[in-house]
């Protein structure tokens, strides 16, 4: 498996319904020799947010960078760096920013079938 430097990826604005102010990328998966999961870093912007929405596999987040907050159906989770989160299947769940610095963490979820 590869080293990739932080300094060697830019993340991309996240153009969905329901995200705002969402920025991520795929940085570890099957092109990199990881056959069963994808490592996706995501920032969420002050203010910003992910669509609310569940489905059918579980998240494992590490939080790297800032504070922000986590629906796990209808609880709400205050999550800083450092911090780590679970995600079960067919929960629904949102993340977001309602502070002044970014928000940034890694998500781990196994890879689907296309």
């Amino acid at each position: 498996m590869p080293v990739i430097k932080s300094t060697d990826i830019e993340m991309s604005d996240i153009k969905m319904d329901g995200a705002e102010g969402m920025q991520g990328l795929s940085v570890i998966s099957k092109d990199q020799g990881w056959d069963t999961h994808n490592m996706r870093l995501f920032r969420l912007l002050s203010g910003g947010n992910s669509p609310r929405h569940s489905h059918d596999w579980e998240h494992v987040n590490y939080i790297t960078t800032g504070r922000g907050r986590l629906r796990l159906g209808e609880d709400i989770k205050e999550l800083a760096a450092g911090d780590f989160a679970f995600v079960p299947p067919n929960m629904e769940h949102q993340y977001s920013n309602p502070y002044d610095e970014p928000f940034e963490f890694i998500c781990i979820v196994p890879l689907q079938e296309s």
